[in-house]
């Protein structure tokens, strides 16, 4: 399937912790021996997703949709919820969960409704310090961290109109937007 969609060769691979071994490396030998190419350069193994601290599972009838959870959340509060947790952990679904990230987002807008943050130009040491850990095995949630960090730098300033605000703002408007 994967070579169907995808090609003999494609960049990135993801499945479940659960699915390493042995499906994975029989995938791997699999293709390779059809091939005769490498088959994947990057694999993403991901961890389970919990229902209130429990396994998500039909069985258990706590499973549910995405399509669902739109019904009750926004898209960016929900991505945010999921970008606030390393792709690797386990992430624990629940309202409160969702509730405090959409006010964790709407916080950080707060931070930038009276800041202009239009030609500030970039902290370049907070730039350097996003980009190495999303270069740490796309760590998202320290990512998030700096966000905050930034946020609370700003918040911290009782000169909204400073040049070193400004661009505290741009940056966290820049960082933020390449999180979506």
């Amino acid at each position: 399937m994967s070579i169907h969609c995808l090609g003999e060769h494609f960049d990135i691979h993801g499945g479940g912790q659960d699915l390493q071994f042995p499906h994975h490396e029989n995938e791997i030998a699999q293709s390779c021996c059809a091939t005769g190419k490498a088959f994947v350069n990057l694999w993403m193994h991901n961890g389970f997703v919990r229902v209130d601290d429990e396994k998500m599972s039909k069985s258990l009838d706590n499973f549910f949709t995405v399509r669902e959870v739109l019904k009750l959340y926004r898209a960016e509060v929900i991505r945010f919820f999921i970008l606030s947790s390393h792709y690797r952990s386990q992430l624990n679904y629940s309202d409160n969960q969702l509730d405090e990230a959409k006010a964790s987002l709407e916080g950080l807008y707060l931070t930038l409704r009276d800041v202009s943050a239009s030609a500030g130009g970039l902290d370049e040491a907070y730039v350097e310090k996003f980009n190495d850990v999303m270069d740490d095995d796309f760590n998202t949630s320290r990512a998030v961290a700096i966000l905050h960090e930034l946020a609370r730098e700003i918040n911290r300033s009782s000169d909204k109109t400073s040049p070193e605000i400004t661009k505290l703002a741009s940056t966290l408007k820049h960082l933020g937007g390449i999180l979506g």
